[in-house]
């Protein structure tokens, strides 16, 4: 059925459920259950009546006992787009400067992707998505359904990983292709200083519900490399030689960690969900363990 998962794994992901923020909702003035199309309502609290409420929402039997006019509060769910954005630029594919100590990036993220479309369709969300790098790549519109499921593993497994990354002018063009707000789930190395707040920010600002899953290779954080080298950008091509010392390695590290701190600082200042993992980390452990401290799954 799918070139990611066994029968087995499928099974457990079907454990697991996409949540989204759920909004408010007190039969607002002309409006009722029965004409809020893709939405489930269930009861929440109570606030007081104001001018102009829907005096069907009274609850009438408070009223006769306490004399007092409260409205019944309920929550509603609406029908949940899920997009998948996965990072296809050259530095996921994990042949760059730094010897890579795990499987490719690009593998590893199209498995988180294609495992968290599979808990989506299978809990009848609508999933889409795309592919980036220098742009939007290949949108995939969202659908539901056994078929797509299929649709969804022979997108993720198609996709190409190549070329420079521009993770903001990809999230403009991606807020314009999906407009309707949704859960967004970003899987990237974020490795775009110039980028990746504006991409997260604009996110943010258009709505979407946003889960950061940042894949790394464990390289990048703790290159094992030392004395005369030559390094090779991944995506532009450049070369540049130098002598790594314990003071530049030591330097490296300290730049990394302040640059990963940053990321999750401002997830957390937005209110989007950040995980991090590296390519090291068991790909069945990350999914059905690491991934459920994120406030979208359970």
């Amino acid at each position: 059925m799918t070139p990611f998962f066994d029968a087995e794994f499928l099974r457990k992901l079907e454990r697991l459920r996409l949540r989204a923020r759920r909004i408010e909702w007190a039969g607002v003035k002309g409006e009722h259950a029965a004409s809020r199309k893709g939405h489930s309502l269930e009861f929440s609290d109570y606030r007081r009546y104001q001018r102009g409420d829907d005096l069907r929402y009274v609850d009438w039997n408070i009223y006769r006992r306490l004399d007092r006019l409260l409205l019944k509060v309920f929550t509603a769910e609406e029908e949940m787009n899920i997009y998948l954005l996965v990072d296809a630029s050259g530095s996921m594919d994990a042949t760059g400067a730094l010897p890579a100590s795990g499987a490719a990036k690009i593998d590893y993220a199209k498995k988180v992707a294609a495992a968290i479309g599979y808990v989506g369709l299978r809990n009848h969300d609508r999933v889409g998505g795309a592919a980036f790098a220098a742009a939007l790549q290949s949108p995939l519109k969202p659908g539901r359904g056994r078929a797509h499921i299929l649709r969804l593993f022979a997108f993720l497994a198609g996709l190409p990983c190549g070329g420079p990354t521009d993770l903001a002018a990809a999230i403009r063009r991606f807020t314009a292709v999906f407009p309707r707000p949704g859960l967004a789930v970003l899987v990237s190395d974020l490795l775009d200083p110039p980028g990746w707040r504006a991409a997260v920010e604009e996110l943010a600002r258009r709505r979407h519900q946003v889960l950061v899953i940042h894949v790394l290779d464990e390289a990048e954080i703790e290159p094992a490399v030392a004395g005369d080298l030559s390094l090779v950008d991944a995506e532009s091509g450049r070369e540049r030689r130098l002598f790594v010392d314990a003071a530049l390695a030591r330097r490296y590290r300290e730049q990394m960690a302040r640059y990963l701190g940053e990321i999750e600082s401002a997830c957390a200042n937005l209110g989007i969900d950040y995980l991090r993992t590296t390519t090291r980390v068991a790909f069945d452990d990350f999914v059905l363990k690491a991934l459920r401290q994120a406030a979208s799954v359970s």
